[in-house]
């Protein structure tokens, strides 16, 4: 598969995880939960995702398809600059406490949910 189909499948896969992502977010906003509960969420669950296509080694065996949903996908629907706009807001004018574990939670628990992916596709893939 040529270069060009590659960036269309990762153009197409970018356009559904970002409209997964904004629709996660206004789900939750409507719930009355804070901004960062949607970035958390999704941040988390492609780094599960993410771990995991890794494992399964998708990228070696099938190109087309990691760019559809490793690059593409996961690239869209997770977020390091809305991430990095609540930090700026929540240390700005919000609870230090609340960004501590906010980080934490985002940091640590996205190291630890890659970690299980990539161990749960490694499982799968042998």
């Amino acid at each position: 598969m040529n270069g060009m189909w590659l960036a269309c499948l990762v153009g197409i896969g970018g356009a559904a995880g970002t409209l997964l992502r904004y629709g996660v977010g206004r789900l939750l906003l409507a719930k009355n939960k804070p901004g960062y509960y949607g970035t958390l969420s999704v941040n988390l669950a492609g780094s599960l995702a993410m771990g995991l296509l890794i494992g399964l080694r998708l990228e070696q065996e099938n190109a087309a398809a990691y760019a559809l949903t490793g690059i593409g996908f996961l690239g869209g629907l997770t977020t390091y600059s809305t991430l990095n706009v609540q930090k700026a807001t929540l240390s700005g004018g919000g609870s230090r406490r609340t960004l501590t574990l906010y980080l934490g939670a985002t940091y640590i628990g996205g190291l630890g949910a890659t970690a299980l992916g990539f161990a749960l596709g490694t499982y799968l893939h042998t």
